[in-house]
């Protein structure tokens, strides 16, 4: 095994700026959701907040894979830049963070994420994929998949049509090569719209499944998170399905576990706590812990996140 995991996901800087409720209002953002925008430079939207914005590289699945090289795990990124003053930062910070980047050069703008954060600690974004979305079966490397214990695939790769094909193909060949799967369904609007897609890769391909309460019900079709990690369970070996302030939801086998929270002081920004929580599960899980265990983690480090600005811990 080389690496830990390969991850699969969009490739986009995140520029974020703390704003009020009456911003969102007055912009017409709806909190708390992933919104895709068509054009580029959706961070002048922050030039009416009079703090400003601070710029780092993000994207989900690559959040998860720097928290599990915070934790000393080797890791691998799948991505698309642009040859551009973002995409040459992105390139720039993974490495500087001890990731892998195995990606493509496209022609076009790097993928952008305005995450605007209220004093609740909740992350309203607008994203604009840029070359992410071009990611394509040519840029998958085969060998890499084959020397990783996981790939990882984030649920927003369904929102372009070439980089969900790609995403595909990669877990074929995953299965291919006996490297377990692991997706995030990434956002409530993308399970619901994605619904039918979701359940059919998760029933063909997916041996870990990362969801939250309000995508776990959307695919599962149900109100009760309890039945929406038993229904999902029942289509995949391990289901980790977080609850927000009560943890998580976690079922292996039939067997529904309930994992609690770590507490922390004050919630300054829910940037990346589901990304950190998957990178602790994906690393417990390689050492060779249970997924009980390997939940108690993820929700330190996803605790460890929330009490800082970004999605990221260094």
């Amino acid at each position: 095994m080389q690496y830990e995991v390969n991850g699969i996901g969009n490739a986009l800087v995140d520029c974020l700026a703390l704003v009020s409720d009456e911003f969102l209002a007055r912009n017409g953002i709806r909190k708390g959701v992933m919104a895709l925008v068509d054009t580029p430079g959706t961070e002048q939207i922050l030039i009416e907040n009079a703090d400003g914005y601070t710029r780092v590289g993000g994207g989900s699945a690559a959040n998860t894979l720097v928290g599990i090289s915070h934790l000393g795990g080797k890791t691998c990124f799948t991505g698309k830049v642009a040859d551009d003053p973002n995409g040459r930062f992105y390139r720039e910070d993974l490495a500087a963070s001890g990731v892998i980047f195995k990606a493509g050069t496209g022609e076009g703008v790097t993928g952008t994420c305005v995450s605007l954060i209220t004093p609740d600690g909740q992350r309203s974004m607008l994203t604009h994929l840029g070359v992410s979305g071009d990611l394509t079966r040519e840029d998958i490397d085969e060998d890499v998949i084959a020397a990783s214990a996981y790939l990882y695939v984030e649920g927003y790769q369904w929102s372009a049509a070439k980089a969900r094909d790609a995403s595909v193909h990669a877990m074929e060949l995953a299965k291919k090569h006996g490297t377990r799967v692991a997706l995030t369904y990434s956002d409530p609007l993308m399970a619901k719209h994605f619904r039918d897609d979701f359940w059919s890769v998760t029933r063909e391909y997916v041996d870990l499944l990362f969801c939250n309460e309000d995508e776990g019900c959307a695919v599962a079709e149900t109100s009760d998170r309890h039945r929406a990690a038993r229904v999902l369970n029942s289509i995949c070996e391990m289901v980790c399905l977080t609850t927000a302030a009560d943890g998580a939801i976690v079922a292996e086998r039939g067997v529904i576990t309930e994992t609690p929270a770590t507490l922390v002081e004050q919630v300054v920004d829910t940037t990346g706590a589901g990304d950190l929580y998957a990178a602790g599960v994906l690393h417990s899980l390689v050492r060779g812990d249970d997924l009980i265990v390997a939940s108690h983690t993820g929700a330190r480090l996803a605790a460890a996140v929330i009490a800082r600005i970004g999605a990221r811990l260094t």
